[in-house]
């Protein structure tokens, strides 16, 4: 099909503006209703992704003209594009023009808009963030009130049980005739093929996620450990001694502990697994670009002291407006996202960590200090 019209865009930094250029070709998309809408998307790089974005303008008019030409303000940028490791965020033009009965002309481009000065993206972020967890069960059991023993041992015990019973029930099915399965299908709802025994190693998995996280509720209840009220504000200028950021207090002697404080972006998305029935959304939030901003390793703290007391020193934030990308929201579920937190990790005990609100930042403050 010959191109009916072109779509292109420039960027006027002393205007403050996007200038927008359209060419009309075909005279059959001429003296006809027309718009534009720009729009903040993320793509989410994955074989079966859920795409999102929000609508940032829109202008209506007529192509009387061969060219068509408006400005959209920089103001309507609500962000920046970014090329990530498991989403794509980019400024996407429309144009369509009202000259067919059913298929309408339409023009997409993408419009560049950068204005960071930011580092290479780092992408070993994970285990800055997800620290493996060395924590012996029995050692940890015996930290804990004997009501949270109780709990624990409850949860273990149950789901032992259940992980056992739902793997037998999924190698029966996947051995047997349909007529004979007992819980896992040989089809799925639209016919195809499936694993019984598949379904039922996801669901295992899915059962002992949950059961672990309660568990884990539990097995932190060896000391409480909380944050102090944190500012109304935090900026580059923002340093704050640990005394004054998380306070703690152990029922055991804790030993060979470290603090540390630490941020990273987080990229946000979904996709899309499974099948028929069993077809369903997942949400994910990738940790990128990981920034320690804080760390010190105490041999001993002994029982019903002050954590706090014997990490020395203190947080300056600025490092994480340095190293990090500036929040970019799309929506709720996409986008990419600040998180920082206090984490305090122990060789036989279960891990804490304190999850750092974002409230008290501001986008802007993110950018280079000279733009």
């Amino acid at each position: 099909m010959p191109q009916k019209a072109t779509m292109t865009f420039e960027i006027d930094e002393d205007r403050d503006v996007v200038d927008v250029r359209i060419q009309i070709i075909s005279q059959d998309s001429m003296n006809r209703d027309a718009s534009f809408v720009l729009s903040h998307r993320v793509r989410v790089k994955d074989s079966d992704p859920v795409h999102d974005g929000n609508v940032l303008y829109q202008h209506n008019f007529r192509t009387d003209d061969r060219t068509v030409t408006f400005t959209v303000p920089t103001s309507k940028f609500s962000g920046y594009c970014y090329n990530g490791s498991q989403i794509e965020i980019e400024y996407q033009g429309v144009l369509k023009i009202d000259d067919a009965i059913f298929f309408d002309t339409k023009v997409t481009e993408e419009v560049t808009y950068k204005v960071l000065k930011k580092p290479k993206l780092r992408r070993n972020a994970e285990n800055l963030i997800e620290p493996k967890d060395h924590f012996k069960l029995f050692t940890n059991l015996r930290a804990i009130p004997i009501q949270h023993q109780v709990s624990t041992l409850g949860l273990l015990f149950v789901g032992l049980i259940v992980i056992a019973i739902n793997t037998i029930i999924g190698v029966h099915d996947q051995i047997s005739p349909e007529s004979q399965t007992y819980l896992y299908s040989h089809r799925d709802s639209d016919g195809d093929s499936s694993s019984p025994l598949g379904k039922s190693l996801a669901g295992s998995g899915a059962a002992g996620a949950a059961i672990w996280f309660a568990m884990r509720r539990h097995l932190r209840q060896y000391m409480k450990f909380n944050f102090h009220r944190l500012p109304t504000r935090i900026d580059r200028a923002t340093s704050m001694p640990i005394n004054q950021l998380v306070y703690g207090r152990s029922r055991v002697d804790l030993n060979n502990v470290t603090l540390r404080v630490v941020a990273c972006n987080l990229e946000k998305g979904q996709y899309m697994r499974g099948s028929g029935s069993d077809r369903r959304t997942v949400s994910f939030s990738e940790p990128v670009q990981g920034v320690l901003l804080y760390q010190k390793t105490v041999e001993t703290i002994p029982a019903k002291k002050p954590v706090e007391n014997y990490f020395p020193g203190e947080v300056k934030f600025k490092p994480m407006f340095d190293g990090l990308y500036p929040p970019t929201r799309v929506t709720a579920t996409h986008g990419l996202f600040v998180y920082w937190e206090v984490q305090l990790l122990l060789d036989k005990l279960v891990d804490q960590e304190l999850v750092g609100s974002t409230d008290p930042m501001r986008t802007e403050d993110f950018f280079d200090d000279d733009g």
